[in-house]
């Protein structure tokens, strides 16, 4: 969902959902209020909070197959969770997660933030690990019901190959001073290349799909008034 996508939510948003307003947390200074907290959208009946959103971001916790890159922007974030509670609300009984692998996704994000920037980033957020626990489960769900229904290869033409060899390929090589191999040696690596893209094409239509026929209200009087901090270079 871009931008232009989430706007049109913005007036019917404003009528039905006046009340999220009133979600609204302040902390209170001197020079004024801080927001701190507030409600930023509800996907049918699943609310989504500035906070859940902090969440995601300060420890990384969009799916590889979120189809948006870093640096992450507001919108980018709001999508990311929308299209979690999207997917895993619909399949979630389908798919099943251990606790070891749950365990296994927390030290890799240990891993990959440093373990003392990890702790700094719970701290900021007044967590536990446990807390975690459930946007590490969104996270996971997505990932293996989404590679489940988009395993399978699709057929890829010698020309959609040669395309793309000749498009993409020869000249992403000769940017970085290498030799051009002939097409028949890396056949194997740009297909494997056109199948994740065609994969990301029709989870993307997928998910179009799922976002017009679900109730989703954004508060845009919370999402434009609240700077979400870019992460920093690690």
């Amino acid at each position: 969902m871009n931008k232009n996508n989430l706007r049109t939510l913005r007036n019917s948003g404003r009528r039905t959902f006046f009340w999220l307003l009133s979600f609204l947390i302040f902390f209170g200074l001197a020079e004024g209020q801080v927001i701190v907290n507030c409600l930023v959208a509800m996907v049918d009946e699943t609310p989504v909070s500035l906070y859940d959103l902090k969440i995601i971001d300060l420890f990384e916790l969009e799916p590889e197959l979120a189809l948006v890159d870093r640096p992450l922007k507001k919108e980018d974030l709001v999508n990311i969770y929308l299209n979690e509670l999207l997917v895993v609300n619909l399949a979630r009984e389908q798919i099943n997660l251990s606790q070891e692998e749950i365990d296994q996704e927390i030290e890799k994000i240990k891993a990959s933030l440093g373990s003392q920037n990890f702790e700094d980033r719970c701290q900021i957020l007044g967590l536990g690990v446990e807390e975690l626990i459930p946007y590490v489960e969104n996270k996971l769900l997505f990932e293996k019901i989404v590679n489940s229904r988009f395993s399978q290869r699709v057929h890829i033409s010698l020309q959609e190959l040669e395309n793309y060899y000749n498009d993409v390929y020869v000249p992403e090589v000769k940017a970085r001073g290498q030799a051009v191999p002939e097409m028949v040696n890396v056949l194997n690596e740009i297909e494997n290349r056109l199948q994740a893209i065609k994969a990301r094409d029709q989870l993307a239509r997928w998910m179009t799909d799922l976002k017009e026929k679900a109730r989703i209200i954004i508060n845009y009087d919370c999402l434009d008034k609240v700077e979400i901090k870019e992460q920093e270079e690690k």
